[in-house]
């Protein structure tokens, strides 16, 4: 379904508002049950419901004035409504029926609004269109972890920093999705038409499981950790599949283009993010600071490059990177500094920054 459509759908269909309010607080099963009751993307799921949260339905009294001004702001915040020429038949029913509900709105929030309706097509703007399906994208900000489910009800947990991209609806003969950093599927199973996931440099083909696919850009590296089901990896170089079972992981490098195969010993170090955990099991220093950085969304200087090799074996739930770093410190030879963020031009503060030296002091006492 089309997004703009939603608006219409959800402003004069009582069952609908209802409905969408009445879901927003319950189990992802039941939104995703929802979702499909009404034929509609998570997207247009989520922008529904932000819309309806916008209006406030309790009777009030409103002086006309504020009512014909804030009416004059909607016709100039809605693009094609400032003149009646070019008012099209669908902005022009939305038009009326916010007219007939002013009497009721309170002023600041109809002119909330104008300030949706405008987010709501600007987001638009980040859809693509195919020959044959829209396309959107969904990213999880750096500090931030989100959950997507695809027209088809499979479940996906995007790792900080990761985008997501999927067509509104699945055809009959294919499930193609594109994966730019970490993320843990859930896949409804279907063997006739497996889900396939592609990085860049080498697709996954999913037959109904769960796994945790990182394939961050600048990582040097893509891994596949297949929990339960079946997966096939398809490496560009390679051109053919390799079945992954159970309970393995799969390492390809990008640099030399070789996929090496082994048993996972601790199946949390590799999805435990998706619940808040931070594991590193015997990581190497100069990955663990990647992972680090998208976590807390910080910057981490390393000015020494033998401290890359360091490796560190620990867990983390809720600790912040000042905790984190003090434990380090107490494992490895390093000492940490944490200058101020400074204000830019801009009115805002930069982005923290943390720098890692070598305490070769701290080494000898040590030792």
């Amino acid at each position: 379904m089309h997004a703009q459509k939603i608006i219409w759908q959800l402003i004069e269909d009582e069952n609908f508002q209802d409905d969408i309010l009445e879901v927003e607080s319950s189990s992802v099963e039941v939104q995703v049950a929802f979702m499909k009751k009404y034929s509609i993307t998570e997207a247009e799921f989520t922008y529904a419901r932000k819309f309806l949260r916008s209006f406030s339905f309790k009777p009030g009294e409103v002086a006309g004035a504020e009512i014909n001004y804030a009416l004059g702001k909607l016709r100039k915040g809605i693009p094609g409504l400032s003149s009646s020429s070019s008012k099209t038949p669908g902005k022009a029913r939305l038009l009326t029926v916010l007219t007939r509900i002013a009497a009721i709105l309170s002023v600041p929030l109809l002119l909330s609004s104008i300030y949706f309706y405008r987010e709501f097509h600007k987001q638009n703007q980040h859809y693509y269109v195919s020959a044959q399906n829209v396309y959107n994208t969904f990213k999880a900000p750096l500090g931030a972890r989100t959950q997507v489910v695809l027209p088809d009800g499979s479940l996906v947990w995007l790792n900080s920093g990761s985008s997501l991209s999927y067509p509104n609806r699945f055809d009959s003969e294919s499930r193609k999705i594109s994966l730019n950093g970490e993320a843990y599927f859930e896949v409804v199973k279907n063997e006739n038409v497996p889900m396939e996931v592609s990085t860049g440099h080498i697709k996954v083909k999913v037959y109904g499981t769960k796994f945790n696919l990182n394939a961050y850009a600048d990582d040097g590296r893509i891994e596949t950790t297949l929990v339960e089901g079946k997966v096939a990896l398809i490496p560009e170089s390679a051109k053919k599949e390799i079945n992954l079972e159970p309970g393995h992981n799969a390492s390809f490098s990008l640099k030399d283009q070789h996929l090496k195969i082994s048993k996972v010993e601790d199946m949390d170090a590799y999805i435990g993010w998706k619940d808040g955990k931070l594991l590193f099991r015997d990581e190497q220093l100069i990955h663990i600071v990647k992972d680090l950085e998208r976590r807390y969304n910080i910057d981490i200087q390393l000015t020494d490059t033998s401290l890359f090799e360091y490796t560190l074996y620990a867990t983390f739930i809720d600790e912040n990177i000042e905790q984190v770093l003090d434990i380090f410190s107490n494992s490895i030879p390093i000492s940490i500094e944490y200058p101020k963020s400074t204000l830019q031009a801009n009115g805002l503060y930069s982005k923290r920054k943390i720098i890692i030296r070598k305490d070769l002091n701290r080494r000898m006492k040590i030792e």
